[in-house]
């Protein structure tokens, strides 16, 4: 390309600015001017010299001088066309740029607000996933000592009705215990063998219900308990403390602190004094003198009679 054919083409270009009709648009050439500046490596210190002649092995029109360009009044034509054809499409490159930058500088706060709500949901999913999880946990506490409890109270509550089952028969077998041990026939060794044995059942009875937890409740020697213990008798002492039990009427059961049945017991009481207590004599009252007050005369009202108000009539 001559310098002829490219002053050609800009005047053809200048030319066409308002023609519609023209094959090569304006922004076209816009971008090809865009492209050769940018492979050209044009700054705004960039001189431009046109030569007559060209070379043929370098067909490049266009020199690029480091040393900075020196402003004169006077500029060949060719060189102000050029400038001034750069220097006016110098601008929108860089406003582009700028409307690029802006463009991704706004892309990458909506992204970045985007992540903040994205991390705020995670956030806020976390915290209920860890209340839920606190919840259910606190909830699954609950449940296993309530479980716990109620497995317990069952077990207590079924052993005590079979304890309550027992009790009357245990009763009856401590009664012929006590009742053969009173016996004469006792002392008889075969007897006493057969004593024995029934004692041992006894025992090994009493030894089931405690492993089923039913403690017998102490009685005789201990102080009374309501609690525990029901009086069925007193008996009065001077060697044995107040309100202790001197003896076990029938025997009570307890499991834990529930109570199956009240120990029916006999109580010590300390006699009352024989001799009373002698009241102090109660003071003399002491002597007033009252004064006589005459008291002035009333009018005596005149009692109403039936034989009076029928004299009162004929009267009138």
């Amino acid at each position: 390309m001559d310098q002829d054919q490219e002053i050609e083409e800009l005047e053809v270009l200048d030319g066409d600015d308002n023609a519609s009709d023209d094959a090569v648009s304006v922004d076209d050439f816009i971008r090809e001017l865009e492209e050769k500046e940018k492979d050209l490596h044009i700054t705004s210190e960039t001189t431009f010299e046109i030569s007559t002649t060209f070379d043929d092995a370098n067909p490049e029109f266009v020199k690029i001088e480091v040393e900075p360009a020196i402003e004169t009044d006077e500029k060949p034509d060719d060189e102000v066309v050029v400038a001034e054809l750069v220097e006016s499409f110098k601008a929108p490159p860089a406003a582009d740029k700028e409307k690029r930058l802006e463009t991704q500088l706004a892309a990458l706060g909506d992204e970045v607000d985007r992540l903040k709500s994205y991390v705020g949901e995670l956030e806020t999913e976390r915290e209920e996933i860890f209340v839920t999880s606190q919840r259910r946990a606190k909830d699954f506490e609950n449940y296993r000592s309530r479980t716990e409890r109620e497995r317990s109270e069952s077990i207590n509550t079924h052993t005590a009705d079979l304890a309550g089952r027992m009790l009357p028969a245990l009763d009856n077998l401590h009664r012929a215990l006590d009742f053969a041990g009173n016996m004469p026939e006792e002392k008889d060794p075969g007897f006493a063998q057969f004593f024995t044995g029934i004692e041992l059942v006894g025992r090994q009875l009493e030894s089931i219900l405690g492993e089923m937890g039913i403690e017998h409740i102490a009685a005789v020697g201990t102080p009374f308990d309501p609690i525990y213990h029901e009086a069925v008798a007193v008996q009065e002492s001077d060697e044995h403390p107040d309100n202790t039990i001197c003896e076990e009427l029938i025997r009570g059961y307890r499991v834990g602190d529930r109570v199956l049945r009240h120990s029916m017991v006999k109580v010590w009481k300390a006699p009352a004094a024989k001799n009373e207590r002698k009241e102090a004599p109660l003071p003399e009252p002491a002597e007033f003198e009252f004064e006589t007050f005459a008291r002035p005369a009333e009018a005596v009202p005149t009692q109403t009679t039936p034989e009076n108000e029928l004299t009162d009539q004929n009267a009138g």
